[in-house]
């Protein structure tokens, strides 16, 4: 700790400089300031304002500053870009005090009209200059930047600083972000806000965070999805509804997943995960020409983006296959005919697949599609009828219900109405026809039951207030659920999850 609170030389200079300011009754830190255009806004209209000799109020912070006697040259940087400033002794009174006192990294506010250099560079020429905020540490070096991966990460302010890509990551997250509030706002959704907080947390197959709340003298948990809150909402009467949840699982730190992230969660009544297959790429084209442009026509082309090396384009149709075809296609396994779990585990082992003692039926056929089907696709593509196992909250297909008879039904794998959506990679999202039947949802709590019992701690809880509000009718519906950091990702080319995330959980520093 005595390491960190020590000043270097740079900072005492720059508290002397500080002290200077004071002395010499300049404020270092108002509260007012004010500006009359965004700089990026002053250079688009620079021909009009210089023939007006109108002035104008800028503000930014220092990037550059160059002294040459009784003329300065700064260069100041807003959110929209940077611009010159010239300073002469001539025009300030205080010119001596500020030449000597700024540093790269203050904040000023300047006044005065716009001209062109002798070597042509769109300037300032300032008849006013003010302190809006003294900086104590030094920005990183210009012509070496930021580059240490933990830093970035730790110090996100002066990432962004430096590495002027990283601001437009998160300026086009928050495009994605926009777009898919946009695009379900105006299909009908209402957006709403469901509990972090939860007495169970249920909605997917994670382990959660636990808390305690000392009042109510409570545990309670982190929700790990939005899912079973808003698909009460279906019960209560609202027909589409979504949410954009901040969740957290208590899980592995890798290059794909963060405790926390956001993802997008919707419910549709009256629909079908065919129907919901069909959304799902206007979904994406939409949020894909919210990046391009809504001018951009909708071609292969104008849709394309590249990932990790990988081209692929969210123009619709995308390519479909079967749970068990794209098994049987990469790892040869036919889940059909294999439904004993030891002999899948064996099968799994010899197929490279590192399986645990734990490992249920379904953890083993999720961890043999993740190794050999997943890393192979490139071009958007839905895998669709997914084994029960691996689906406890997703309804039975129906053509199994109602044309198989059990004994039929025990001898293939037993399918519901889910899918994934897999783009170079990845699997981007999960949805379904929900299942709202409650004697069925009840049965599979249980099943999810035994599976924590024998130690599985991502499984499920039994939810009996959600299987309560089953009894009371729950529409047909189809829902879905998409990671929007990993939506970032694969949309800005960025590998690591941490690229896309403002400020990604770290270890703790030594």
């Amino acid at each position: 700790m005595e390491k960190n609170i020590k000043s270097t030389d740079e900072e005492v200079a720059r508290l002397q400089k500080l002290k200077n300011f004071t002395e010499a009754g300049i404020e270092p830190y108002p509260a007012k300031s004010t500006k009359t255009l965004d700089i990026k806004d002053a250079l688009a209209d620079f021909e009009k304002l210089e023939k007006k000799n109108k002035k104008i109020q800028l503000v930014g912070r220092v990037r550059t500053l160059r002294v040459h006697g009784g003329l300065a040259f700064l260069t100041i940087e807003d959110e929209s870009g940077q611009i010159q400033i010239a300073l002469q002794k001539k025009n300030l009174k205080e010119y001596k005090t500020y030449t000597n006192n700024l540093d790269m990294g203050d904040f000023i506010e300047t006044r005065g009209t716009l001209f062109l250099t002798h070597k042509g560079e769109k300037t300032l020429n300032a008849n006013n200059i003010r302190l809006l905020s003294k900086a104590l540490l030094p920005l990183p070096e210009k012509w070496h930047g930021l580059s240490d991966t933990e830093i970035r990460f730790r110090q996100r302010y002066l990432d962004m600083l430096a590495n002027p890509s990283v601001r437009h990551t998160f300026h086009t997250r928050s495009i994605i972000i926009k777009a898919i509030r946009s695009f379900l706002d105006d299909k009908g959704f209402l957006e709403v806000d469901t509990p972090i907080l939860q007495p169970l947390a249920g909605g997917a197959t994670a382990k959660p965070f636990k808390t305690h709340h000392n009042a109510l003298d409570i545990d309670l948990y982190l929700r790990v999805a939005p899912e079973l809150y808003l698909k009460r909402l279906l019960v209560g009467g609202f027909e589409k509804v979504y949410e954009v949840s901040r969740c957290f699982r208590n899980e592995g730190i890798d290059h794909s997943h963060n405790p926390e992230f956001t993802q997008v969660e919707f419910y549709w009544a009256y629909s079908d995960y065919e129907q919901l297959m069909k959304m799902t790429e206007k979904f994406l084209e939409y949020i894909a020409l919210s990046l391009r442009g809504a001018r951009t026509r909708a071609t292969r082309q104008s849709l394309q983006f590249e990932f990790d090396g990988k081209k692929f384009s969210l123009k619709a149709p995308y390519k479909r296959i079967t749970f068990r075809e794209a098994i049987l296609k990469t790892a040869k396994i036919d889940i059909d005919k294999v439904r004993d779990r030891d002999e899948l585990a064996k099968l799994a082992k010899n197929a490279g697949v590192k399986v645990e003692k734990s490992d249920g039926y379904g953890k083993i056929l999720d961890e043999i599609f993740k190794k050999h089907f997943r890393a192979s696709v490139t071009e958007p593509t839905f895998v669709y009828d997914y084994p029960i196992e691996l689906s406890p909250l997703a309804k039975r297909k129906s053509s199994v219900i109602a044309s198989e008879a059990k004994q039929s039904r025990e001898s293939k794998a037993e399918l519901t109405e889910r899918f994934q959506l897999l783009v170079a990679g990845t699997e981007l999202c999960n949805a379904f026809s929900e299942l709202n039947d409650p004697l069925d949802q009840e049965a599979r709590f249980k099943e999810q039951e035994k599976a924590r019992k024998a130690g599985d701690e991502e499984a499920q809880p039994m939810d009996k207030d959600f299987v309560t509000a089953l009894r009371h009718g729950m529409p047909p519906a189809s829902g879905f659920g998409m990671g929007i950091d990993r939506l970032a990702m694969l949309l800005t080319n960025n590998h690591s999850i941490k690229e896309v995330i403002l400020f990604p959980t770290l270890r703790p520093e030594k």
